[in-house]
């Protein structure tokens, strides 16, 4: 039997573009985008970061999910993304995955996260792993990748 979820588009929002430092998170009242935090310098989001709407994962927020892309996605939209894998950490407040995914045309030569370059797995290891350094009593701690299947099931455990 096939699994139907690995060829699945879903719907993501953008808080984050990609290479900005400024945090944004949604405003749940107001549905607008507020600004959260400025991160320090050396700190960027390496790609556009956001979550994924009609899920709760264990931090009691949405699943958080980054759109792997050279292009520059605008925040307070909506893409269509196929999930890759899932970066696994976790901060101050317990576990915290990032979810990995891709855009429609990037699907056929990024179908699983052992498609990605190395450079792109280091680089969102390290960012994930110091970016909260210079922020008093927050910290962050990677645990590594998985791959497609598996992070499809956390996304489907996560779904409300």
């Amino acid at each position: 039997m096939v699994n139907n979820w690995v060829y699945q588009k879903i719907s993501v929002y953008i808080e984050i573009e990609k290479h900005s430092n400024i945090k944004y998170e949604i405003n749940k009242e107001t549905q607008k985008l507020e600004i959260d935090r400025i991160l320090p310098y050396p700190y960027f989001y390496p790609y556009a970061y956001g979550f994924i709407p009609n899920t709760l994962a264990e931090d009691k927020d949405e699943l958080d999910i980054l759109i792997i892309s050279n292009i520059n996605l605008k925040n307070d939209n909506f893409y269509d993304v196929f999930i890759i894998g899932c970066l696994i950490m976790e901060d101050e407040k317990g576990l915290d995955e990032k979810m990995l995914g891709v855009l429609v045309e990037d699907y056929e030569k990024i179908k699983d996260i052992e498609d990605l370059d190395n450079e792109i797995k280091n680089n969102l290891e390290w960012f994930f792993s110091n970016y909260k350094n210079k922020s008093s009593g927050r910290w962050s701690k990677v645990n590594g990748f998985i791959n497609k299947n598996k992070a499809i099931e956390l996304y489907k455990k996560y779904l409300i």
